[in-house]
């Protein structure tokens, strides 16, 4: 049997814990370089917050199904099945509801108290009921659209 010398083996235990420390930071900075898989999860501008039946989301050329939680991003497509409906919702508590065979697509944002929300939302076809809250008044504002004619309701806009 070989003798090991004191000195001898703790140098190889510290040979290798540094070897395991370069690894470890070496993943660290992996996952850092690749902050942007996480990054795009935060750009969200919203998500689906109810569906009954059947909606799908066209992004980026793909087409995914819509379920409750998913995230909405910037230029996103949402249409709803006939006979199904979904309601989108929104960081400054705003929603729009999404009726039977309706598709709308999320065209532009803005960025207000740190959210970043939909700042234009084209009805394609179909039709829609929203409602955005009026932060100085406490009041909302309910806009029902579809494509043939158009109602708003709610309080006259403050001047």
């Amino acid at each position: 049997m070989r003798k090991i010398e004191p000195g001898r083996e703790r140098r190889r235990i510290t040979n290798r814990s540094i070897v395991l420390i370069v690894f470890m930071l070496a993943g660290v900075m992996l996952g850092l370089a690749n902050t942007s898989r996480w990054a795009r999860a935060d750009d969200s501008v919203g998500s689906v917050s109810q569906i009954t039946g059947k909606a799908q989301i066209e992004r980026g050329g793909a087409t995914i199904d819509a379920r409750q939680g998913t995230p909405l991003k910037l230029h996103d497509k949402v249409t709803t099945q006939p006979d199904s409906s979904a309601t989108l919702g929104f960081g400054d508590g705003s929603s729009i509801a999404l009726g039977s065979g309706t598709s709308i697509a999320i065209e532009d944002s803005t960025t207000l108290n740190g959210q970043t929300i939909p700042s234009r939302v084209t009805l394609i076809s179909g039709n829609i009921h929203t409602i955005v809250p009026d932060k100085t008044t406490g009041q909302s504002h309910s806009i029902e659209v579809d494509t043939p004619s158009v109602r708003v309701t709610g309080p006259s806009p403050s001047r």
